[in-house]
């Protein structure tokens, strides 16, 4: 798995499938991030297509291994990357034949003919990673908005002004309206 699918996880992505790595169930990993079990489930099976893993454990481990390989990079003092290389533990997981997952096939990146992913644009074979607006509301799955303070302050005064602007709009119709139906009378 290359960098650039590592690139479109999103932080609920990696969440996910760190608690899978902690042999989490859907419902703890819900409990936990306080979203709905399907909501998880949902994280989870898009984090398996992204990163085009056979199965949610996979994906975890996948995720697990890139995490440390990205740790464990040092920079000398001539902007050289150097790798530290430990011994690794053997992975606790359980096996696949546990019957947890069923196995999903590997599907390819989606991606525009403009060169947009899900997640970002891939330019120079790097993908780009656009930020993503949360909305504000809860989404089917969740108990609570998991927007941060600014994403917050953002979206009050972009309620207020459309509500303002709807308003406005109403009100220069009603006024063009009367004047036609004052000029046809």
């Amino acid at each position: 798995m290359t960098p650039e699918r590592f690139a479109l996880l999103t932080r609920r992505h990696r969440e996910c499938l760190r608690g899978v790595k902690a042999l989490k169930g859907s419902k703890e990993i819900a409990a936990e991030l306080g979203l709905g079990k399907s909501t998880v489930d949902s994280y989870l099976a898009e984090a398996v297509r992204l990163l085009g893993a056979r199965n949610r454990r996979e994906a975890a481990l996948a995720l697990a291994e890139y995490e440390v390989d990205e740790t464990e990079k040092v920079i000398d003092e001539n902007d050289q990357v150097i790798e530290i290389v430990e011994e690794e533990d053997p992975d606790k997981i359980i096996p696949d034949s546990a019957g947890l997952v069923s196995d999903t096939p590997a599907v390819a990146v989606p991606s525009a003919p403009d060169g947009s992913t899900v997640g970002g644009a891939v330019q120079g074979g790097h993908v780009h990673v656009s930020p993503r607006l949360s909305l504000p509301f809860r989404r089917q799955g969740q108990t609570r908005n998991d927007m941060n303070i600014a994403e917050r302050l953002f979206w009050i005064p972009t309620i207020a002004i459309g509500f303002g602007m709807l308003a406005t709009g109403l009100d220069v119709m009603t006024r063009v309206i009367g004047r036609l139906t004052h000029l046809a009378g």
